[in-house]
């Protein structure tokens, strides 16, 4: 009986023709072979087709490429750049023009991470001045009675 691959931190994506979970450059690999079959009119990949002969060696560079553009980028920016309508008649991660795309993408992914290091900046400077508290709702606290005698607003009962 074959064993399933397990879902780990470095296994997180599925394989879309075996169901088992794999890592991200083996995700990208797979995608890039599906659409260069799907080009090539093949039809439908083989249960398991990167240990079959003739897609063997095309997974493997497709592999190899995926994993040399992840050691610069994030995972989120490839599968972003890879499910893009710009990629989608390039059929190699070796192409010049998937480089750019994942060069744009990874350009705009550093941007939106900045941004939301200054928003989270700017939300935490806004809650350090705040000074009013939040209103409670349903029954007073003990503490809420005390300030309220206080100040005056209302008698002990």
């Amino acid at each position: 009986m074959l064993k399933k691959r397990k879902r780990t931190d470095k296994s997180r994506y599925q394989h879309q023709t075996t169901g088992d979970h794999c890592t991200c450059a083996a995700y990208i690999a797979e995608m890039m072979c599906l659409r260069n079959a799907e080009n090539k009119n093949v039809g439908s990949l083989p249960y398991k087709f990167w240990n079959k002969k003739p897609w063997d060696w095309t997974f493997k560079r497709q592999l190899i490429a995926a994993n040399k553009i992840l050691k610069d980028c994030p995972e989120e920016v490839l599968v972003k750049a890879v499910g893009s309508p710009e990629f989608k008649r390039i059929f190699s991660l070796n192409s010049p023009r998937a480089k750019t795309i994942v060069n744009k993408y990874r350009s705009q992914y550093i941007i939106d991470q900045e941004t939301k290091k200054d928003k989270v900046n700017k939300n935490l400077d806004i809650k350090k001045e705040a000074t009013t508290r939040k209103k409670s709702y349903g029954k007073k606290s003990k503490f809420d009675k005390l300030r309220s005698i206080e100040r005056g607003e209302e008698e002990v009962e």
